[in-house]
């Protein structure tokens, strides 16, 4: 019957798009960030600030950095020509005036592209497709701690310019690489063994052998998405692995796992008011999360989701 009322609250969900309030002991600070009551959960901006500049741009970048973020994320691919840059997805369609896969295209006809997508656009009218370089520039200025996502559908062969990049940077031992490529974590720590290195994972099917593999091929941690329930946490924690979550939204799940105890959070905005940006994407992101929580209930309602014992 409980679980039954869990899913009809899940629905009723749907209906609700509204922010949640900020706890009395929470002080707002430069974009009215979520502060963590005793400082010890690390804040990660998702692709920069994205509710405050377009996704993964230097602008974002600078936004996260007049805020209190400890780091910030970028995910990176390479080009035709061997230059790593920053783009969430496989092809530069979404964020840009042009229209292509990275991979098949040339740093210089990247560079060529301009912005015109992403939160406050309008503000924003000369962003370029940025280096990881350049990236981890303003990273430095502004005391930031990179945290580089590697997409699962890099090769492998080619992880040693990624490396070379890191290793020539003073701030090196900042850095952090995430990615959902298993191939690509053990690589970046046979490449960089002090290199930080947590594996990737969403909430669907994940058993103890993803925990296993990160354990056993000593990566740092996981980051794991916002909806896996507690037990799972508590299994990466007994592992011995550091956990990073993305991507927080909610002031209700950044205090969840900030009493759970992991190392960091990763938002795209968590503000006393509705952030700033696009509405329509700011729609999409409470649909999308609303959607994660409900399949998460009917998993748990079907008995499909007793994958770690």
């Amino acid at each position: 019957m409980k679980k039954a009322i869990s899913v009809v609250l899940a629905l009723l969900m749907l209906c609700t798009f509204s922010v949640p309030a900020f706890a009395a002991n929470q002080t707002p600070s430069v974009y009215s960030s979520y502060s963590i009551p005793s400082g010890t959960m690390r804040m990660i901006a998702h692709s920069g600030y994205a509710a405050v500049a377009p996704e993964n741009t230097l602008a974002a970048y600078r936004a996260a950095g007049a805020s209190d973020f400890w780091g910030a994320e970028c995910d990176i691919h390479r080009t035709k020509d061997g230059v790593w840059i920053l783009m969430h997805d496989d092809t530069v369609d979404r964020m840009t005036d042009g229209t292509g896969a990275v991979s098949e295209m040339t740093y210089d006809e990247i560079r060529a592209l301009r912005i015109d997508a992403g939160s406050n656009i309008e503000n924003y009218p000369d962003e370029k497709v940025p280096t990881l370089s350049e990236y981890l520039d303003v990273c430095k200025e502004f005391g930031l701690h990179p945290v580089i996502e590697i997409k699962a559908g890099a090769d492998p062969d080619t992880l040693d310019e990624v490396a070379a990049i890191l290793d020539a940077r003073a701030e090196k031992d900042m850095c952090v690489v995430i990615s959902f490529g298993r191939e690509i974590c053990v690589r970046m720590k046979e490449l960089m063994p002090a290199l930080p290195v947590y594996y990737l994972i969403g909430f669907e099917d994940v058993t103890q052998e993803d925990i296993d593999f990160a354990a056993d091929n000593g990566l740092d941690g996981m980051d794991i998405h916002v909806y896996l329930p507690d037990d799972y946490v508590k299994a990466v924690q007994a592992a011995g692995l550091d956990i990073i979550v993305w991507t927080i939204d909610d002031i209700d799940n950044a205090n969840r796992f900030y009493k759970l105890g992991v190392t960091a959070i990763t938002t795209n905005s968590l503000t006393q008011e509705e952030p700033e940006g696009n509405g329509f994407q700011r729609l999409w992101w409470k649909l999308r999360d609303f959607f994660y929580q409900l399949k998460l209930r009917l998993r748990a309602f079907f008995r499909l989701d007793e994958t770690i014992s």
